[in-house]
């Protein structure tokens, strides 16, 4: 069963990675893969919770930091290493494997670029829900772009984005508890002091 569903994933990513193609997604995955392309982007979004947000989006902000660190260390310090997935571009040859950025020998599954998207898009969607769509759309997108530059398979790309997913909830459930137990300590501190 394991190896057939690798199988079936190997040959996914081949026809994602080399067949299919285009010259104007070959220049602009590259961008999208990398993520200090969207550091702008994360600090515009959590500076304007903190400032804009109100009290919910404050609680985002605070969600937004414990979400993106725990699917960082999860993936990258937990999953990787025990799963021990070759990256493709490691792993297939070159005509299988088109490789668009730098190569990587850290292991491959989950993808903690899809996992980190995700749970940015959980996260920031939760306050921001008109906007869910968009957001969804772009880590999608830097999900697939991980496996159209050469560096995850769909599988990598597919465990990250649920890890960040659940991940994110899982931060807004955690600030959510705190955030209200905090606010009845402080009006039951403030009232002693009355």
């Amino acid at each position: 069963m394991i190896n057939q569903l690798v199988a079936i994933d190997t040959a996914l990513f081949v026809f994602l990675n080399s067949k299919l193609t285009h010259p104007v997604l070959d220049s602009v995955m590259p961008f999208i893969t990398h993520q200090e392309n969207w550091y702008p982007v994360l600090i515009g979004l959590w500076l304007a919770l903190i400032i804009w947000g109100g009290r919910r989006g404050r609680m985002a902000a605070v969600a937004l930091v414990i979400a993106i660190a725990l699917t960082d260390q999860i993936s990258c310090s937990v999953i990787k290493p025990l799963v021990e997935r070759v990256r493709p571009c490691n792993a297939l040859s070159p005509t299988q494997c088109r490789l668009l950025v730098g190569r990587s020998s850290a292991w491959s599954f989950p993808s903690a670029h899809a996992a980190n998207s995700f749970a940015m898009a959980t996260v920031v969607s939760w306050r921001l829900g008109r906007f869910a769509p968009l957001f969804y759309i772009i880590a999608a997108a830097v999900a697939y772009s991980r496996v159209y530059v050469g560096v995850h398979y769909p599988l990598d790309a597919l465990g990250g984005a649920v890890l960040g997913a659940l991940l994110g909830h899982l931060s807004i459930r955690l600030v959510v508890v705190v955030w209200r137990r905090c606010e009845r300590w402080w009006r039951i501190w403030n009232m002693d002091r009355k």
